[in-house]
């Protein structure tokens, strides 16, 4: 019997995947003269970041999938909760899996919603995250350190113009980044100790965030206290 830690699980999950995404493309990549990214590609990075510092099959199915319930009901018109049922029906440890794209989610709308305010969601999803286990942070941390290295990458090719392609500017990405990368380190449970490369993931997303401000002339202090994030400010 092999031992080769992928399954035919990990295919299925490829192909839900791109079902789930069919269409969809890299934020700000969808417009222009250049040909856009599809979005499977970011799904294809969290996975390899994942596996490179770690991942059980179910993880890097995790991080294959995690965005399903964010983007796919408005991707395919199927409600969130639907979505989840079919990765749980779909593979052999499917609870476990949705369990863990659960962690990585901060909105499950239905197909007809728009999501929950940004700023409300980040909050919550902030301080949700002390509180996830190794497996989980293990997929939510690939997901931000892809992010946050395409970011840095496009910045340091184009310029500030990356920061049009968010909602929440330059000041609300920086921050977000900055509040994540400090959340992860401070998780010292004895879970996450157990994973010695858990926790290089989390200091290589420091680097990376690190970074990402010295290009944008700022630095860590400067941008925990800004307001976006703060619990005290307005909604």
């Amino acid at each position: 019997m092999s031992t080769f830690p992928l399954t035919d699980d990990f295919l299925k999950a490829l192909e839900l995947a791109h079902g789930y995404h069919l269409g969809q493309y890299r934020k700000g990549t969808d417009k222009g003269k250049e040909p856009g990214i599809p979005y499977i590609s970011h799904l294809l990075g969290v996975a390899s970041i994942a596996l490179e510092y770690g991942a059980t099959e179910p993880e890097a199915i995790a991080a294959l999938l995690h965005d399903a319930l964010e983007d796919g009901p408005n991707n395919t018109g199927r409600d969130a909760d639907e979505l989840r049922q079919e990765i749980v029906e779909t593979f052999h440890e499917g609870v476990l899996i949705a369990h863990l794209v659960d962690g990585a989610t901060d909105d499950a709308p239905k197909a007809s919603m728009e999501k929950r305010p940004w700023r409300e969601r980040k909050l919550e999803y902030l301080a949700r995250l002390p509180g996830e286990e190794a497996s989980a942070l293990l997929v939510s941390a690939s997901d931000k350190l892809h992010n946050a290295r395409a970011i840095l990458s496009d910045l340091l090719a184009s310029g500030p113009v990356v920061f049009t392609r968010f909602n929440q500017g330059r000041d609300g990405t920086l921050q977000y980044y900055r509040l994540l990368a400090d959340t992860y380190l401070k998780v010292d449970t004895a879970d996450v100790r157990s994973r010695p490369r858990l926790h290089a993931l989390f200091v290589e997303l420091e680097r990376t965030v690190t970074a990402l401000e010295s290009a944008c002339g700022v630095t860590a202090d400067e941008v925990r206290p800004w307001p976006l994030l703060s619990p005290a400010a307005a909604s």
